[in-house]
């Protein structure tokens, strides 16, 4: 009985730097990019200690041993990509021979285990002596080329367990060394032809794969173009070939003393669809499947040196689904996500056939018409797209509307490069939303102005911060039934030397949009507080006094513990603090606001709902938030004489406030008609330019000492 002879086990290793052998004679081994690592694998996109590889015992025979890979470090750290065993995810698995673990798109690892008798590499020669010891594996000549076909079954049992010697010995040496021979058990396939162009080598891989090779010898796309050339010298070639709808990298080697041309082939059909796919998704958007931001700026780009060569007009397109985070915050993301998706297809069904649509982030879209003929043309696009959405979507059950704003610029009048056009299309659009939404703006000059403006406006916020340029006015609130002031709201105000009294409507969004709203919300607030403690010191009877926070100041991690903070530093107590919010600040993050709320309650605060009446949900509100105080939204106040409905609403949530037990609060009373009508609806308390326009603290002061009462 022959002794069977041990084993090698290596692994390939194929990355970006290149494709290398690696016999494992160690216990384990350390895989990734990291250069500590036994196995350096030259990749960016695989963990710094990827896999490590451990050796197992399989049998208890002194050479069955096989080796165990997993993912990550022994220390229990998984890696970030994971791990690909033979197209599966896996956290370990214990490798046979012909293994493919991939780990990441560009780099790949495959476990062989060979006879160790064999000398035969894989990118060199064979010597005389191994040739002699395999000659009918691998003997010059078509016929035995033929012989060394095998079946499909064979080959798959080859593949599955190549070297384990059979229980009854049954294998003669040669026959274990012609299965162990590294071509023969390759599963790449490897082809030799001589200078004459005769075929004198194939390994069952590549006759399996290259079925019709002999027929077609050198006209086969694996053979055509070898000879002829410069290369029959000893020099290496590399190319790149497809058979039908298969990828192969051709590794040709040039063996000018024994005038033969050996080729290894490697099957990069997956990696071609990796990167075609990549290359899609680098370039489309994976919500909508729309071209995404970077392929429009490289069609733009393209577009606008086409148009400066043809002197040709072109228009771009900005647009902004309106309302649509109301959607997702009622709704939910998924519904959002749908509504996206048809309102992307809607839009590809209005434009011409060489234009382009393309998804821009978030609820914003661009499109790029190309060659038209005047601005005309971009004004019937538009038209055709707002027409469109008259059409309700059908979305989860749901029937939604969507509307959408439009900015539009004019090369060239309006730009002569990508940055310039994309900057006027987007101010257009900023205009067309200002200007009520759901129509289309074109860009002009004025809107430069403009943005010129919110610039300078930005920077003179900073200064007056600085500055200390900020002052509050105070407004008081009265409870009807028996002129008794109950509260009193503070109101920021700024005057500049050179623009004059800044308008709180222009004032606060400006701030919202700039990292100054929070610091200039706690001079608010630290102001606010400690005038109120100024006037209880004073010896006036204590009423609260209300700040109003904007939703990036409600969203401030650290703001229960700033006001904490502030109350403790002034001296006033709790109660005599009341937060004023919106609902549109709770929209925006329900459970956080909620969570906030009760914190804000614990310690103490009161909590106003400013503007009730011009959300979605006002009641579900009211039975879910902490709230002590409802202020009725001056708009229907200001349209209660000529609205009869209005009076309804009003009288609805008077009774809701009482049902709750929360002060209702009107704002923004200001005739004798106004009082009178609230005052038959059974609302108790006002706040107003009837009783008191907003007072420097200088006057609230003499204002309270008149008219307060304890």
């Amino acid at each position: 009985m022959n002794t069977i002879p041990p084993f090698r086990h290596i692994v390939i290793i194929e990355d970006q730097k290149a494709r290398r052998i690696i016999a494992l004679e160690e216990s384990t081994y350390s895989m990734g990019r990291e250069s500590t690592n036994d196995i350096v694998i030259y990749d960016r996109v695989i963990s710094r200690r990827h896999a490590t590889l451990l050796r197992i015992k399989v049998s208890p025979k002194p050479d069955s041993y096989s080796y165990r890979i997993i993912d990550g470090d022994l220390q229990g750290n998984r890696s970030t990509n994971g791990l690909i065993i033979n197209g599966r995810s896996a956290v370990a698995h214990d490798l046979k021979h012909g293994d493919v673990v991939l780990f990441g798109s560009d780099s790949k690892v495959t476990y062989y285990i060979l006879s160790t008798s064999l000398k035969i590499a894989l990118f060199n020669p064979p010597d005389t002596s191994d040739l002699d010891e395999i000659n009918e594996a691998t003997s010059i000549g078509e016929e035995a080329s033929k012989a060394t076909l095998i079946k499909d079954d064979d080959l798959k049992n080859l593949s599955a367990e190549p070297i384990a010697p059979s229980s009854e010995g049954e294998r003669s040496s040669a026959d274990l060394v012609r299965l162990a021979s590294f071509p023969e058990l390759s599963p790449n396939p490897i082809v030799e032809i001589n200078f004459d162009g005769e075929i004198t080598y194939l390994n069952p891989a590549a006759s399996i794969k290259f079925k019709t090779i002999h027929q077609e010898k050198l006209q086969h796309p694996v053979l055509k173009g070898l000879l002829g050339g410069q290369n029959t010298e000893g020099n290496l070639l590399l190319r790149e070939i497809c058979i039908k709808d298969d990828f192969f990298e051709q590794y040709v080697h040039y063996l000018s003393e024994n005038k033969l041309v050996r080729s290894y082939l490697f099957d990069v059909t997956g990696r071609k669809e990796v990167e075609k796919t990549l290359a899609y998704q680098a370039y489309h958007d994976t919500l909508t499947d729309l071209p995404n931001r970077d392929w429009f700026d490289e069609q733009l780009d393209g577009a606008v040196a086409r148009a400066q060569r043809q002197d040709s007009l072109l228009a771009v397109m900005f647009l902004d689904l309106d309302c649509f985070k109301n959607i997702n915050d009622t709704l939910g993301h998924s519904v959002g996500n749908q509504l996206l998706q048809r309102f992307g297809q809607r839009l590809n069904g209005c434009v011409r056939s060489g234009d382009l649509v393309a998804r821009w982030g978030g609820d914003e879209f661009t499109l790029l018409l190309t060659d038209i003929s005047s601005a005309e043309d971009s004004i019937n696009l538009a038209q055709r797209i707002l027409s469109e959405l008259k059409h309700p979507f059908e979305v989860a059950g749901h029937q939604l509307y969507a509307k959408c704003s439009i900015g539009i610029a004019i090369y060239p009048q309006d730009g002569t490069d990508r940055e310039t056009l994309m900057k006027n299309a987007d101010a257009a659009l900023y205009r067309a939303k200002e200007r009520g939404r759901n129509h289309y703006r074109f860009y002009s000059s004025t809107m430069t102005s403009k943005a010129s403006l919110v610039l300078k406006l930005e920077r003179l916020l900073h200064e007056a911060l600085r500055n200390n340029e900020f002052t509050l006015n105070y407004q008081p609130q009265l409870k009807l039934k028996d002129q008794r002031i109950t509260g009193i709201e503070a109101l920021l105000r700024w005057y500049h030397p050179e623009l004059g009294d800044v308008s709180p409507l222009k004032l606060i969004p400006l701030a919202e949009k700039t990292d100054l709203i929070v610091p200039l919300g706690q001079w608010v607030l630290k102001t606010a507080c400690e005038q109120n403690r100024q006037w209880q010191q004073a010896g006036l009877p204590p009423i609260p006094v209300a700040v109003n926070f904007s939703p990036r100041q409600f969203q401030q991690p650290d703001l229960v513990t700033m006001v904490k903070d502030t109350l403790e530093e002034t001296g006033l107590e709790p109660q005599w603090l009341e937060m004023e919010i919106t609902e549109n600040t709770i929209m925006q993050n329900s459970e956080s606001a909620l969570e906030t709320m009760q914190n804000l309650k614990n310690v103490g605060v009161r909590l106003s709902m400013d503007d009730f009446g011009t959300g979605y949900s006002s009641l579900g509100y009211l039975q879910k938030y902490p709230f002590h105080t409802l202020k009725i939204d001056q708009s229907f106040i200001h349209s209660l004489t000529e609205n009869p409905q209005d009076e309804a609403i009003i009288t609805a949530v008077v009774a809701l406030g009482r049902s709750f037990r929360l002060r209702v609060i009107a704002e923004g009373v200001e005739t004798l008609q106004q009082l009178e009508l609230l005052q038959r609806l059974n609302c108790e308390e006002i706040q107003g330019f009837w009783f008191s326009q907003p007072l420097k603290a200088d006057y609230a002061t003499q204002f309270l000492r008149e008219n307060i009462r304890g």
